[in-house]
């Protein structure tokens, strides 16, 4: 069984009880009615109209409870067998599942209820229940509003010049209005049973409107939150894409004046070999070194998809030597598997995903006195890298959304680890992370091993273009 079937059978379970406890009522609170008879006697014999009005509450006190355990089960046990809130059948079965409670109720009780009250108090629940949002708190605002109803109905039912209608027909209420036409010829309660009824249904109508406004105003907020979250995941994608089109270009036009100081290099080199001057060669050597590194580079920035053999040390020593720890107590420890071989990789794309995750553990430390450790294992056919660090880790709520454009627990972009996961996933990787929050936070590379020769021709080719 679901989740959601064991919530659909506890309301009806728990709307079944309270509707049975409702039935069952006037059997529990025997001694009320007894006082309601003597009152009522006494009212008469002492002429007390003080008295009528304190047994007139302890009636409505009474027929609350009874018809807010009918009113509220029956809604529990409706919700529970029709769960959509709007299907066609809805209202009609938890009109009818109320109308039968208390005709079962009648019938134990023999109490002479006219249905009028009832079906009134219905008619108002149902057109109240339109404005009440099918949210958390939904079952603890109509347990409110319908307690106010029952209080403005009940009273109803004391208001003699309204006999006329049908209502009032119990024998409670019939003997509380023959002691009243006694006592003060209907006045009494004509007056404080009308006025009570007034100030009990203003109480409901205005709630269920404020709380309809106030829904109102949360769905519109919360609207607004996801229209200002597009936005900004719009603008950070325009700037990504502007930024990456601009460094596309600048290290495109760096290809030309790198052509020409290795050409000029060339050139001063032939000019020079019959010369004995073995440090200048030493230096053009050195330089055209390096001018072919820097050619490596752009190609690997400009061809994303080029790919090459390097060492996981190579890689992450070239990480480590761009981190900026100056004046932060944090330390690094990495540990590499003896035998660990080779893996194909964008260089420079792949080491600014692996520095991404390093920048990230050293920011969460905020300054903070921290060790890092970076573990690089073989498994099967498999490179794992490990990265884990002290922090104060990541809350479970945040570890779903930690991949998407444009999140961020911190004033920054929020493209970092959206930006590892497409790199990780182009290298035919996967990425996890684990984290405790205020204990530590684990990510986890996985990267296939590198079959030798694959696509390193390719990446001569264009390397050297």
């Amino acid at each position: 069984m679901s989740l959601n079937d064991n919530q659909i059978s506890t309301k009806t379970l728990s709307g079944t009880i309270l509707l049975i406890i409702g039935i069952l009522f006037p059997n529990i609170v025997e001694d009320w009615t007894t006082y309601v008879i003597e009152n009522i006697e006494a009212s008469i014999l002492l002429k007390d109209g003080g008295k009528l009005v304190i047994t007139s509450i302890v009636y409505m006190t009474k027929y609350c409870f009874i018809f807010f355990f009918i009113f509220f089960g029956a809604i529990l046990v409706t919700d529970g067998m029709l769960v959509k809130k709007d299907h066609p059948y809805r209202l009609y079965f938890y009109a009818v599942l109320v109308l039968v409670t208390i005709a079962i109720y009648n019938y134990l009780h023999l109490e002479n209820f006219s249905y009028i009250g009832h079906l009134l108090t219905l008619a108002i629940l149902l057109c109240l229940q339109n404005y009440i949002p099918k949210q958390k708190y939904y079952y603890v605002i109509y347990s409110i509003i319908l307690l106010f109803v029952l209080m403005a109905m009940n009273w109803v039912q004391l208001i003699p010049a309204l006999s006329v209608l049908g209502l009032g027909t119990d024998d409670m209420a019939v003997s509380l209005k023959i002691t009243d036409h006694y006592l003060s010829n209907n006045y009494l309660l004509n007056t404080l049973a009308s006025i009570l009824f007034v100030v009990f249904l203003v109480i409901p109508i205005t709630l269920t409107f404020l709380v309809h406004l106030l829904n109102k105003q949360i769905m519109a907020m919360e609207k607004i939150q996801e229209s200002e979250s597009a936005l900004k995941a719009a603008r950070i994608a325009l700037v990504e894409s502007k930024v990456y089109e601009e460094v596309n270009s600048l290290v495109h036009d760096l290809k030309t004046p790198l052509s020409t100081i290795e050409g000029l290099s060339s050139l001063i080199k032939m000019r020079l070999q019959h010369k004995a001057e073995t440090s200048i060669d030493n230096y053009l050597d050195r330089m055209g070194g390096s001018i072919q590194k820097m050619n490596d580079m752009i190609s690997e920035i400009l061809y994303e998809d080029i790919k090459q053999p390097i060492s996981v040390k190579e890689l992450l020593e070239y990480v480590t030597s761009h981190l900026i720890l100056a004046e932060q107590n944090i330390e690094i420890d990495i540990s590499i598997e003896d035998n660990i071989p080779n893996i194909y990789v964008n260089k420079i794309i792949f080491s600014r995903a692996v520095s991404n995750i390093l920048e990230n553990a050293i920011a969460s430390l905020a300054g903070k006195a921290g060790k890092i450790t970076v573990d690089v294992t073989r498994i099967e056919e498999s490179i794992i890298f490990k990265f884990l660090d002290n922090g104060p880790g990541i809350e479970a709520s945040h570890l779903q959304d930690i991949w998407e454009d444009g999140f961020s627990t911190r004033n920054s972009s929020g493209i970092g680890l959206s930006f590892v996961k497409t790199v990780v996933e182009n290298h035919q990787g996967t990425i996890q992370v684990d984290s405790s929050p205020g204990s530590y936070t684990q990510v986890y590379i996985t990267l296939p091993l590198y079959e030798k020769g694959e696509k390193v021709d390719e990446y001569n080719y264009l390397s050297r273009g």
